[in-house]
């Protein structure tokens, strides 16, 4: 005897999470013009330059809870800006995997200049800021595309998947 006759009970909540997630998904499938990409990321930089100077002047003896409100404003922001890199690369034709090529060269130049005060030493001590961006040559050239590279013609790899459009008639 087997199961496959028997349907599944499903929650409302479930369903709702599964729109959502559905949702989350087919947003990779848009096409994203430079304009657009570019207009994007200088609003979340803006919103990144707001949330911390809130978190420093503000929020600096602020209850935990406006803090813990700042951080999750904080994190849907990089939610968001992390999913318009990665359609910014696929328009370009890549896999968003990429954006991970993105990040952590520039994040580990973040750290180690943090690290020894480099931001404070920099007129004498030139040569480790030289060097780590000698070290981020293809992060720096991906940054380059994403801004500046038309996108592929036609569908970008990552549109018209069928699993999503049959999945409405599956209700």
């Amino acid at each position: 005897m087997t199961n496959e006759s028997i349907p599944v009970p499903v929650t409302p909540f479930q369903l709702k999470l599964k729109d959502f997630c559905v949702w989350i998904e087919t947003k990779f499938e848009r096409r994203l013009s430079r304009f657009g990409f570019a207009l994007r990321m200088a609003i979340a930089a803006a919103v990144f330059y707001a949330i911390f100077h809130l978190q420093k002047t503000w929020l600096a003896d602020a209850p935990g809870a406006l803090r813990f409100a700042s951080w999750l404003l904080f994190g849907w922001a990089a939610f968001w800006t992390i999913l318009e890199i990665v359609r910014r690369f696929h328009d370009l034709g890549r896999t968003g995997g990429l954006f991970w090529a993105l990040a952590i060269p520039y994040w580990g130049i973040w750290k180690v200049s943090g690290l020894f005060h480099l931001a404070d030493k920099f007129p004498e001590l030139w040569w480790p800021w030289v060097a780590m961006l000698a070290l981020c040559y293809w992060p720096i050239w991906l940054t380059l595309q994403l801004f500046f590279r038309n996108g592929t013609e036609g569908p970008n790899g990552y549109d018209g998947r069928e699993f999503y459009q049959d999945l409405g008639n599956s209700r």
